[in-house]
């Protein structure tokens, strides 16, 4: 796996990059004001990009989740190996999903399971309280058993 640089780009944000193997040097820069770029930069010039688009929040954790999710997921997911009986399992909520507070839906109760983040346009909201919304379009990152999963998927209808 590439190395990731970060150069602090004064007033603008972030860019984040590495070199392909065939040696396409590609970037991520990531706006103060949330946008991001991603380009391509010249072959030959180093310095000028070669071409450029720009995506919202949920585009980019779409492409994110086209491209096998990040190095967190990947991180997690070997936890999740390394301790034996606990899953971590991510739940889409479906578009019709009723707004509903995490203590509302008894999850721990009735499952043994915990929402453990909730991930909203693109941004998470770690370790969220009882009165932490559920909303459509959010996934739900719930930690439990392998049975107590499948029974909150069910709860929230995932």
């Amino acid at each position: 796996m590439p190395d990731i640089r970060e150069t602090k780009l004064p007033g603008v944000g972030v860019e984040y990059d590495f070199t392909t193997r065939s040696g396409d040097h590609i970037g991520v820069i990531a706006r103060y004001s949330g946008r991001k770029e991603v380009v391509l930069y010249d072959h030959d010039d180093p310095d000028s990009v070669k071409s450029e688009f720009e995506l919202d929040a949920g585009e980019c954790a779409s492409l994110a989740e086209l491209l096998g999710g990040s190095r967190i997921t990947a991180t997690l997911e070997a936890l999740t190996v390394d301790i034996e009986g606990l899953v971590i399992d991510w739940i889409p909520l479906p578009p019709g999903f009723e707004p509903i507070t995490i203590a509302e839906t008894e999850m721990r109760t009735r499952t043994g399971c915990s929402v453990i983040a909730i991930m909203r346009d693109g941004v998470a909201i770690p370790a969220p309280g009882p009165e932490n919304d559920l909303l459509a379009g959010d996934t739900a990152v719930i930690v439990g058993t392998k049975d107590g999963i499948a029974a909150a998927t069910s709860v929230i209808g995932g």
